[in-house]
């Protein structure tokens, strides 16, 4: 029998780091439905955010194995030597692939769109369970960056019991988002009720005003991975002054120790829910189930950071925690330096 394969490959340039996961699951189905072999290409073209020349072509190979045993290079390396043909090589066009992520029924998806169900739980808990086999099936994260999470959760989570936290702010705006009061009501209710003590808060957020404002209501229990975070509407994912590789592996560090805690309060947006498909197990309380999705062009959008007022909550000039948060920064920003040189240094 011969093998036919499909390349998986993203289309849609503006894209954050959990939506091309979506993408990339989405052609993983769609290939399996044909009866041919999933192979992933990024470019940087397709996957401007996230492409680093020095990391290599392709995206995907940054942070992932092959989903099914065969890379892109080593395809091309088959064609080449005349062991796969040219025919047996097919892929997608823009509109197929911009269908299928956003209109199929059948699509995966961490939020509905346009076609908004009439029972949002059902329609939540049908494509978690698609996620969470694909994923389970299909997604291989690179040993280095296991490595990191396995360290961060050994001192952090793992010695009591963690609760998981993803808010969203900054560009957000594809549907509600959830307040921080939201947040704090359902955690305290929930601590109330299950009597967890001690416990511990890990928050993955790319606003620094939500991790100032956890602490401020559950003081040191409060626990951060060193990734970056916005002070404004801007994500992280865009600034362009940090290593594009560092945007995307911050985004997948943060979903993987989600998924490592206890129990997890999230969103609407896509990295919590992700947390729960790299988590089979983990339980959590969904506000997306009282969101509502917002069906107008992405340029009529008020972001989170507009419909919350983040704004009010960044401490003035004259205060401590502002020039705290700044010298922070700086530490953090001057780590990232360093860890980027002495990467280069190896190579």
């Amino acid at each position: 029998m011969v093998d036919n394969y499909q390349l998986v490959q993203h289309v849609d340039g503006n894209a954050g780091f959990c939506a091309i996961l979506t993408y990339t699951l989405n052609g993983i189905r769609l290939a399996l439905r044909d009866g041919a072999i999933p192979v992933v290409n990024y470019t940087g073209e397709s996957t401007k955010f996230f492409y680093e020349s020095r990391y290599g072509p392709n995206v995907w190979d940054y942070y992932f194995l092959p989903v099914a045993g065969i890379g892109y290079d080593e395809l091309n390396a088959k064609i080449a030597n005349g062991s796969v043909l040219p025919e047996q090589v097919s892929s997608y066009t823009r509109r197929q692939i911009c269908q299928w992520h956003h209109s199929d029924p059948d699509r995966v998806a961490t939020f509905w769109a346009k076609d908004e169900p009439e029972d949002p739980a059902t329609w939540m808990k049908s494509k978690r369970e698609l996620g969470r086999k694909l994923v389970a099936d299909h997604i291989r994260v690179k040993p280095h960056i296991t490595g990191i999470v396995d360290a961060f959760c050994q001192q952090w989570i793992e010695p009591q019991f963690t609760i998981g936290v993803h808010i969203r702010g900054t560009d957000f705006a594809y549907a509600e988002p959830t307040t921080p009061e939201q947040y704090f009501s359902a955690i305290e209710r929930f601590l109330s009720e299950h009597g967890q003590e001690p416990y511990r808060i890990f928050l993955a957020t790319d606003q620094n005003q939500f991790v100032d404002l956890f602490r401020d209501r559950f003081e040191d229990r409060v626990i951060t991975y060193d990734a970056l975070r916005s002070n404004s509407r801007r994500p992280p994912f865009k600034f362009s002054s940090v290593s594009p590789y560092k945007r995307g592996e911050d985004v997948l560090i943060d979903v993987l120790l989600l998924s490592r805690c206890d129990f997890l309060f999230k969103g609407a947006a896509a990295g919590g829910e992700y947390a729960l498909w790299f988590n089979s197990a983990l339980e959590c309380h969904d506000f997306a189930l009282e969101s509502e999705f917002d069906p107008r062009h992405f340029k009529e959008l008020e972001t989170a950071y507009y419909k919350l007022n983040i704004g009010q909550w960044s401490p003035p000039w004259w205060k401590p925690t502002r020039w705290s948060r700044v010298m922070r920064d700086l530490w953090f920003s001057l780590q990232r330096r360093i860890r980027r040189i002495s990467q280069t240094l190896s190579r």
